[in-house]
């Protein structure tokens, strides 16, 4: 599976919550945000939002 590169733009009160709860969890904060991105990603993409989307892409093309 091909992966994409992307970066963060956190506010600073992010970047704080971010550190400190990937050091709670042993891990650089890199691992530790692309782990719960990815997690709330496979929970949340669902059928209906694939429908959704592309409803709204069909909306905006015409």
């Amino acid at each position: 599976m091909p992966r994409e590169p992307f970066t963060l733009q956190l506010t600073t009160r992010q970047a704080q919550a971010l550190r400190a709860l990937a050091t709670l969890e042993d891990l650089p904060p890199e691992v530790y945000a692309a782990e719960v991105l990815t997690k709330h990603l496979y929970h949340a993409y669902t059928p209906d939002v694939q429908r959704a989307a592309d409803a709204r892409d069909g909306q905006q093309q015409t």
